[in-house]
Formats: structure tokens, sequence, C-alpha cells
């Protein structure tokens, strides 16, 4: 029997350009933008965005901006539904960064229960009666597509029958000052890929998409072909010079899709330097210079977790359409390798397309797509293969770290400090040799403490390979994080934005520190959920390793309160050869 076919059956945009899919598509087809120029008295510089009309989001009594923009475009697909929402075997993934960040300017000491990323999940899918764990994933600018590379896995395991997968993030001054700390922002709308590029602009938006498992999908549907989540291992928030990240999940989904059924790559083309220049090294290396590339962040600014579900969305419908849509605000091209864009739009006859997007923490995701052909089959043959029964994982080595103790596979370390001043006496006694240590944040202190402790103490582990994984979960993101960076904005007389501090307000850098460390080019992923589920952990390693692309994974329960107040459960587990 072969492996189910993953399909899309709906989907749904919700942005400054238009309240529906096809609205969004016939805007962008049409050239038009959103991007303006603002100026919040709260901030000290202006800025160029997408921003929402607010104006048209239906008002929910008891629920955040952030909370009304998910529910309204989840409501968008119920008409294009065959099921209901509230069965079981209906699963929700949120794709966000900051999610209800924008709640800390009210009160960082105590915030709202909405400033938890489960906790929002949990508040929407029980809108809609659905009784699961919703899985929440935060992995920087790639969550989108993360999201629904994690969909595919959980209805391949034969636990759903379909996924709802829902990106969307809105703007705040808490993410604007964080990427002016940078020097990020452009002051005009930004031009992907031309040599007068300036920077990124952000923006506001909400995208939907529901896949189904099928025994054989029908002509017209589009087919999720292979999807793959790379580390550059390299720098925490600056890309791989040599596009290691995005080369290497390019070179895992280009072995399902011939390149000659390729339309284009729709690439993240963010407008800044180094990104636009490290996607451009990506593209030749993995031999794809004769195809066209396009970005679509000149239309909607960079929509953060929304980025990866609205552009795989109208890369979709362009293809129906027959159109290679163009990258508005090229002109002359300004990255070194002689990359296929255009700033006007180009016929197709092609069916399939990749999607690719990389971020902070050093993660890189690359998904292909086809559509299937009139008569009923893929346009390029799908390599399948019956989803294996629950693997007995082989474990090397378990940790479980506390404010009070350290317990290394059954054993406890001899320590004498407690709390933060822990981690520092399990780094000088144990470690000691990588002095970045001191600029981490108390979350990623955590998780790498735990991960050097639980590598140099179990089984060894191989270093400068991609069959290594890092997966990792907890319920409070950076929430620690996020309070210091807050105070240093809250503020207009000591505005103080810190860029080293920002970019540890992605609970994902945590995962990538370790890659670094590690030389780890295999997966990074960073979950949030409303608590530790175990048995959900476990289930969406094991899909992990069903794939087949790791051989050995690094996962558990990483969560930090503040300095004092933390849990790392970390298990190294392998699949039996």
């Amino acid at each position: 029997m072969g492996r189910a076919m993953i399909v899309k059956v709906a989907d749904a945009i919700i942005s400054p350009l238009g309240c529906s899919t096809e609205a969004n598509y016939e805007a962008v087809k049409a050239g038009r933008s959103m991007l303006r120029e603002y100026q919040w008295d709260s901030l000290p510089q202006s800025f160029v965005a997408s921003l929402m009309d607010w104006h048209g989001i239906v008002e929910r009594e008891g629920m955040t901006r952030f909370e009304m923009l998910v529910v309204g475009v989840v409501e968008q697909l119920i008409p294009q539904l065959s099921f209901d929402l509230s069965s079981p075997r209906v699963l929700f993934i949120l794709s966000t960064t900051k999610g209800n960040v924008d709640l800390l300017e009210k009160d960082v000491s105590s915030p709202s229960s909405s400033v938890y990323l489960g906790d929002t999940a949990m508040k929407i899918v029980r809108h809609f009666g659905n009784p699961n764990t919703p899985v929440v994933v935060s992995n920087a600018c790639t969550s989108g597509l993360c999201a629904q590379i994690a969909a595919v896995r959980a209805l391949e395991s034969g636990r759903y029958d379909y996924a709802v997968v829902v990106g969307a993030d809105i703007q705040s001054r808490f993410i604007i000052s964080g990427f002016q700390s940078f020097q990020a922002l452009s002051p005009a709308p930004c031009k992907p890929f031309d040599a007068e590029r300036r920077g990124l602009n952000l923006g506001e938006a909400a995208a939907a998409i529901v896949f189904q498992r099928v025994d054989q999908p029908k002509a017209g549907q589009w087919l999720c072909r292979k999807g793959a989540i790379r580390n550059d291992a390299n720098h925490i928030s600056g890309p791989s010079r040599t596009g290691e990240g995005s080369y290497r999940a390019l070179r895992t989904v280009m072995a399902d899709v011939p390149k000659d059924d390729l339309a284009f790559v729709n690439v993240h083309g963010t407008s800044t330097l180094y990104n636009d220049e490290m996607e451009s090294i990506a593209i030749e290396r993995a031999g794809l210079l004769d195809v066209p590339v396009n970005s679509l962040k000149g239309y909607y600014g960079h929509t953060m977790g929304a980025a990866g579900i609205l552009e795989v969305i109208l890369s979709m419908r362009a293809i129906e359409d027959h159109t290679v849509l163009a990258t508005r605000g090229f002109d002359r091209l300004g990255v070194s390798r002689h990359i296929k864009v255009s700033n006007v739009h180009a016929a197709t006859s092609k069916n399939s397309f990749i999607k690719l997007l990389s971020g902070f923490g050093g993660c890189n995701a690359a998904m292909a797509f086809s559509r299937v052909t009139e008569d009923g089959a893929p346009s390029a043959p799908v390599k399948g293969n019956t989803p294996l029964d629950e693997p007995s994982l082989l474990t090397h080595s378990e940790i479980t770290l506390t404010p009070q103790k350290v317990t290394l596979n059954g054993k406890v370390l001899n320590t004498t400090q407690q709390g933060g001043a822990l981690l520092t006496e399990l780094y000088r006694q144990y470690i000691n040799d990588y002095p970045k240590f001191f600029k981490m944040d108390e979350l990623t202190k955590l998780g790498f403490v735990a991960s050097e402790l639980l590598l140099r103490m179990g089984d060894t582990v191989p270093k400068d390979t991609e069959e290594v994984a890092v997966i990792l979960f907890n319920r409070t993101s950076s929430l620690c994080n996020d309070r210091k960076y807050q105070a240093t904005i809250s503020d207009m007389e000591n505005f103080f934005p810190r860029p080293s501090l920002f970019v540890y307000t992605l609970p994902n850098i945590v995962t990538g520190e370790i890659a670094i460390r590690n030389r780890f080019f295999g997966e990074t992923s960073f979950y949030v959920l409303d608590h530790e589920d175990p048995k959900l952990m476990h289930e969406m390693v094991v899909s992990a390793l069903d794939e087949g692309e790791a051989r050995l994974i690094i996962y558990g329960w990483v969560d930090c309160e503040d300095a004092d107040h933390f849990l790392a459960k970390m298990t190294c587990v392998e699949r039996p050869v």
C-alpha cells in the first residue's frame, strides 16, 4: 500500500489588500501594494509597512486583535469545508512569531494569559469546538512553512484526517523597534534582489490553509510533495554566506520534484542585503539558476508568521492562472548570482513550485507543491511508502534540570548553587569553553547547558551532519526575555532597543545555538503548547523520524519563567536502523 497523499482542500487570506484569497490574488496581479509610511507617537522613527484596516475585522468580546484576525480567517474556510472543525480528527496548527506580544505594553510584570502563545491557540480552537491540543510553531520567519511540514507529518501518521494551518502576526512597537535596532527596515517600499535595496518592510496578515489525507488526489488539487527544515549552523542573526541551510533544504525537496516541472521558486526575498544574496547563492548551488524566482514582499512586506502560508496560497493561485507573478520593486539585479527574477508577470504551463524561507536562529525551510493534472495523477511521480508503526526508539541519554538539581541518566550531579547560578556553575564545571554562553538569555542558557550535558555524558553524537535534529517545546515561549526587551522601550525618554536583546525574543534561538555549537545542519524546530504534553511531543518526534531525514533527535521540554524558575527535560533518541 502506498503512502497516503496530502492535498490542499481550502484556503483563505485576510490582509490590507483584501479579505479573501481571490481579492488578494487579483490585487497582486494588478501590481497593488499597501506599503505606506507610518509615524507612531510611541516610536522615534517612521517606518514603511502594510498594516490592516481594522474597521473590516469583526469585533469579538474577550478577544485581542490578533485573536480576532485568526478567528476571522478561519471562519472564511468554513463554507469550503466538507467536515466540522469540532471533529477530533482535525488538528489546528498556529504559526506566529510574537502573537499578542503587544499586551506587554499594558503590564510587563503580570501579563494577560493571552501573551502565552499556547493559551491563545487554545482559546481559538475552543472557539470552534475543537477538542485537540493545538500546536504553535514559533520558528522565526520560517514558521509558516514549518507549520505546514508539521501538518503533513501529523496527517501521514494517520492520527488526523485534516489539518488547519493558520499563520498570523500583527505589528507593534515591540516588533518594529526591534527591527529598527538592527537597522533592517527600508525607509521606502522594499526592492527584493535589486541593486538599490535598502532593507525590509513589515506587514500584517492572516492566512489559513487546510490539508487532507487522501488515498488518491483529484484532478486540479494541490499535492504536498516534500518539505525540509535545515539549519545554517552558522549565526543566530545573520544568514550563512554560503546559503548552507537553504541549499540543503532545496536539495532535499528537489529529490521529489523534477526541475523541468518547476514553474518557479517563491523565495523569502526580504530585500535585506545579506538575505537576498544568500538566497541567490543557495539557488545557484541547487542548480536552479534557469528556474524563475519571485518574491511577494513588495506587495505585503514581511508578514512574519503569516508569510509562509500566504505566499504558498498565492503561488498556488498563480499557477492555476498559468502565471509567474512579478517581483514588485525589482528593477536591476543586485546579487552576485544571476537568478531569473523579473518585475513583470510571465506565463507558465508548469504545475509545480518550491517555497523557500529563512530566518533568525539559522533556520531555513523549503517545501515543494504540485498541482494534480487532469488525468488525476500527480504531475510528477510521488515517492510513497506506508507510514511505519511507532518505532522503538533507542535512548542515548536523558536529563532533567530544575533550579534545585540536575539528574543525568538517573544520576544526580553534585552541585552547590540554585536557580540561575546553577546554570553558570554547570557551565563552568562541565563546559567552560564557549564564552558566548554569557551573552545568552535565560531560556537559551537553559537549553544550551542541558544539551551540552546530554551530549557530553551520553553516547557519541556525530557533528557536522544533517542527520541530527533539535526539536524543543515549552509554554512560555521567550516571555522571560520579552519582558526584558519591553523594559528597554517602555520609556520614550530612555528608549534603548538593543539588537542583541531583541534577537533572543525568539524562542527558536535556543535550537540555533545548539546547532551552531555542534554544527548540526539538520532540522531545528520550536513548538509552544499550553501545557507539557509528553504524548503529543513524542508523537511529533516519531513523525519526524518516520520522515526518514533525521537519524537522531534531541528533543524535550525547555521552559523558563525567569532566571530562577525553569525546567528542562531533554532526551536524545535514535531510530534503530
